[in-house]
Formats: structure tokens, C-alpha cells, sequence
């Protein structure tokens, strides 16, 4: 089918736009480093084996860099025991400085739900986000289309929390990654940020290669961890699980003796002797602190294990039930030396003088108040 004329002198005017137009140096230099690291990242983490894992400490330092952007500072090992239903220690000396705590994990718990989990309200909220980074792709591509539509949606008035939920599925739907990847890059809304369009899309497209770049250094830690443990552990029977249960204990974040029992097919005694084995030749630890529930992850998680509130346990030598009401249960601090010349000021002063005149006077009312009331008895 022939063109028509418009057709052509519409073409031509494009392609002159597109020829006189200038284009930004840094723009095309981090456009082609994010291209390659996300290639390599997706590369890297198709069919992984330690993907839930992977996973779940990407979420949560996601959630913290956009939380901590927002104004909100939380630790995501603080975050990590919410959500897996443990108690946090707490922290901060005074009840307000606990509420700051409080409300920064609920900020953070909200953008982990944007993230990864989003609501029915949430997901209303990303459709016209992602139509349009959708829009923005196909004249730019994923990656700067994503940028330029980011700019746009705050620059009409928009919030973070729908674009940042919409970017996660962007990345997949647009087939630049296989793995729902929390890269938002949240550190482009720095209060030193520009904002100008010229100056704001290159800083968000090397704030995303770098954040891809962390993900990586991230990954290759927690891989060298696993073998690591992997080849202390070898040196087993041919029938033995301790391989299979360490991967399993690598993969996902946090794992109880009753379901390493049943995705290994062993009984939960079998289980125990397993995980009580890497505890001490210290491939694993225990995040729970030994209570009723009992839960283990790979030595790279022991942050975690700092950020869970130990169970309260009795003192020692306290003996059960509610203490009487005479027993002291508060710890005696030994008391603190006295030096030498201290000894010597309290050895050369010398004792002042007890007034008793007070004393003489009450004794000499109350006989008075006594010889009164024989009188009357009398």
C-alpha cells in the first residue's frame, strides 16, 4: 500500500525533529549502564534457588529507602520481625522517641504493601500509573519512558507510593525483567534532588543503576554464604539431608523445625538434630531466641536476631508464681569503692553534735497526754 503525501511530509517532520533535537550526554550514558545491569540481574536471578530469599531482603530495603526518603527512618530488620509476626525489641529512651519508632514501621509497612502486596485501593490507584508508563514506553522505551512518566505523574500531583507499586509490575509487563524486583529508585527524591526534567531523569536513571548494581553485590553475598555453609556441611553419608536441608534453610528467609520436617519428608526429631548440628558448628542462627517458637534462618540473617525482643524469662533463683510483697526482686548493684582520699576526709572529720531537744519534747507530751488519761480512767 503506497503512502500517502501527508504521510510522508509527517514522517519527514519527525524524523527532522528527532535529527535537531539534542540529547543529553549523561541521559544516554546511564540509560545504557541501567540496561546492562538489569539485563545481568535478571540474568542472574532467573530460576535462582534462593529466590524467596533474595526476595525478601529486597522488599525490605526497598521499603526502608522509600520510607527514609518520605522522612521516615526505620531499621528493615525492625520491619523483618513485623512481618514475620515476632515481637521487635524497643526501642528509644522516652515514649516519644518509641512513637517515632512506631510510626516509622507503619510508614514502612505501608510501602512494603505498595511493593509487594498492594490492596484493592492500592491496585485502583496503580492502573492509571501504569497506562501511563505504558504510554511513555512506547515512544522512549522501558527505561527512560519510566522516567519521563515518574516526572510527570508527581509534576501533575500525584504520589510516590502508586508509581513506585506500578514500576514493580512495569518492569515485568514491559519484559525487561523475569522477577518482580522492588528497583524504584527511591533515592531519587532526596531533598538535594533537581527537578528540572534535564537534570531529574538522568539522576533517576543512575539512581536506579545504582540500586541494581546493590541488588547484585547483595545477591552475590547471600550466594557466598550459602556455599559456604554448603561445604562445611559436606562431608555426610550419601542418604544424609544436611545438603538439601541448608538449602532449604538458605531459601527462604525464616524457617520453624516442623516445616523443614515436612519439605524434607523427615520427622521433626530429625529436623531438630539437624538444625541443632548447624547451630553449633555455626552455619545458622536462631532469630527467636530460643522460645516456644522456634525459628532459623542462615547466618546472614543474624541482624534479625538482634532486632527480636527475647522472651521474658524469671530471674535467677526466683522461684514460681507472683513474688511476695516483702522479697526484693530488684538486682542489689554492689556498691561503688570509696577512694583512698575520700577515707581520709571521712577519718580526720569529726562527728556533729545530735540535737535531741525535738525528741525531749515529744516524750515529755506524750507522758503528759498518758498521766491526762489515767486521770480520767481513774
Amino acid at each position: 500500500m503506497a503512502a500517502t503525501s501527508s504521510d510522508l511530509s509527517h514522517t519527514r517532520a519527525r524524523r527532522h525533529a528527532i535529527a535537531s533535537s539534542t540529547v543529553n550526554p549523561e541521559i544516554l550514558l546511564w540509560l545504557t549502564r541501567s540496561a546492562l545491569i538489569f539485563g545481568r540481574l535478571d540474568q542472574r536471578l532467573h530460576t535462582h534457588p534462593l529466590l524467596p530469599a533474595i526476595l525478601f531482603r529486597e522488599r525490605l530495603e526497598a521499603a526502608r529507602a522509600c520510607a527514609a526518603v518520605d522522612g521516615f527512618l526505620i531499621d528493615p530488620w525492625h520491619l523483618a520481625a513485623e512481618l514475620e509476626g515476632l515481637k521487635p525489641r524497643v526501642v528509644g529512651e522516652s515514649a516519644y522517641e518509641r512513637g517515632d519508632v512506631i510510626d516509622a514501621a507503619r510508614a514502612a509497612f505501608e510501602r512494603y504493601l505498595w511493593l509487594v502486596h498492594p490492596d484493592g485501593r492500592q491496585k485502583d490507584a496503580m492502573v492509571p500509573a501504569e497506562a501511563l508508563l505504558q504510554a511513555e514506553a512506547r515512544q522512549a522505551g522501558p527505561l527512560l519512558g519510566a522516567a519521563r512518566a515518574f516526572h510527570h505523574w508527581i509534576e501533575t500531583g500525584h504520589d510516590r507510593s502508586s508509581m513506585r507499586g506500578a514500576l514493580v509490575r512495569f518492569w515485568q509487563a514491559s519484559h525487561l525483567l523475569r522477577t518482580p524486583l522492588p528497583l524504584v529508585a527511591a533515592k531519587a527524591f532526596a531533598s538535594d534532588a533537581p527537578w528540572s526534567p534535564s537534570e531529574w531523569i538522568p539522576l533517576f536513571l543512575l539512581r536506579l543503576a545504582e540500586d541494581a548494581q546493590a541488588m547484585e553485590q547483595r545477591v552475590i553475598a547471600l550466594e557466598h554464604g550459602w556455599r559456604m555453609a554448603r561445604a562445611k556441611a559436606s562431608g555426610q553419608r550419601s542418604t544424609s539431608r544436611a545438603a538439601a536441608a541448608l538449602d532449604l534453610i538458605a531459601a527462604f528467609p525464616v524457617l520453624s523445625a516442623s516445616r523443614l520436617a515436612g519439605m524434607l519428608g523427615i520427622s521433626l526429631k530429625a529436623s531438630y538434630l539437624h538444625l541443632e548440628r548447624f547451630l553449633a558448628e555455626d552455619l545458622i542462627v536462631e532469630v527467636t531466641h530460643r522460645s516456644a517458637r522456634r525459628l532459623f534462618a542462615l547466618k546472614g540473617m543474624a541482624p534479625l536476631r538482634e532486632a527480636v525482643r527475647p522472651p521474658r524469662r524469671p530471674l535467677p533463683g526466683r522461684r514460681r508464681g507472683r513474688p511476695r510483697r516483702d522479697e526484693d526482686t530488684m538486682p542489689q548493684l554492689p556498691p561503688e569503692p570509696m577512694g583512698q582520699s575520700a577515707l581520709a576526709d571521712l577519718s580526720r572529720r569529726s562527728p556533729e553534735p545530735i540535737d535531741y531537744t525535738a525528741l525531749e519534747e515529744a516524750l515529755a507530751a506524750a507522758d503528759a497526754a498518758m498521766t491526762r488519761f489515767r486521770s480520767v480512767i481513774d
